[in-house]
């Protein structure tokens, strides 16, 4: 979800401002290192939600950023680094023109995942990274919460029907499909972990050694032995801390060249983490 945040500071006149972060953009700010980036990597944030907080705070670092986004809000403080898209939609830019793409909190939002991986694959560069965040409906809480009502953690009464609105969750989607809609669009899963922990979600850990047990019961059905590899590694997850507690998701993922389409193996310098 897209959250507005009052405006922290100023810069060097009224019409300048650096927004402050969400947790969720903290978090993601804070995980770049390990990417190595070059030191004026061009870097896409999209969405980049109103106040374009995360854009504003990888610029101060040096970065070549392009903040975009279907509210046009944020157009007025990014000027010409903004740019008006539909996730929807294909992307403006030509291929191979970033050295890393963000996504918080936006694949949720939009009709076709498998899509929207496709484009973002398109304009990275070669051994380009992806970062996406979205809400966590594998967490326990969030199960409960399906088991009991009928929704998940984040949608608490049916959506409005009157019209479509670009904010509603209409894709939400669990860790496995996700990992499946990165593999088939050519990308290779590095680290899954959460973004922030709320202490209320562990009152739910009384059910973890039923969830423990019936997911290894349900994995034992598969028959393919290279798919029960790659099972392995989703098993692992699932029962991490970051998916049984987190209140979100964030993948990050490595652009394959088309001639790699393989097995996907963590490299050494980045492992899988969870």
């Amino acid at each position: 979800m897209f959250v507005l945040q009052r405006a922290s500071h100023q810069l060097s006149g009224p019409e300048h401002y650096v927004p402050e972060l969400t947790t969720i953009q903290q978090s993601v700010l804070q995980h770049l290192p390990r990417l190595s980036l070059p030191a004026h990597a061009h870097i896409l944030d999209a969405p980049c939600g109103a106040p374009a907080a995360l854009t504003f705070a990888l610029k101060a670092k040096g970065f070549s950023v392009i903040g975009a986004d279907l509210d046009e809000t944020a157009a007025r403080a990014l000027g010409q680094a903004f740019t008006r898209i539909d996730l929807n939609a294909p992307l403006p830019w030509s291929d191979d023109t970033f050295d890393l793409a963000i996504s918080t909190e936006g694949i949720e939002h939009l009709e076709n995942h498998f899509a929207f991986f496709r484009e973002f694959w398109r304009v990275l560069r070669p051994n380009g990274f992806l970062i996406v965040t979205t809400p966590n409906i594998t967490a326990l809480r969030s199960r409960v919460r399906f088991l009991g009502s009928g929704f998940f953690g984040r949608d608490a009464l049916p959506l409005n029907e009157s019209s479509r609105h670009p904010l509603h969750h209409i894709s939400l989607a669990t860790f496995p499909e996700l990992r499946y809609e990165l593999r088939v669009s050519r990308f290779q899963l590095l680290e899954v972990r959460h973004t922030h922990i709320k202490p209320i979600s562990y009152l739910y850990a009384v059910y973890a050694p039923w969830i423990w047990l019936y997911t290894r019961i349900a994995f034992r059905k598969e028959k393919d032995a290279a798919q029960r590899q790659r099972n392995r590694e989703i098993l692992r997850s699932l029962l991490s801390p970051s998916l049984l507690f987190g209140e979100c998701l964030m993948l990050i993922a490595k652009k394959q060249s088309t001639a790699s389409q393989g097995e996907i193996t963590s490299p050494a310098a980045l492992p899988i983490k969870v």
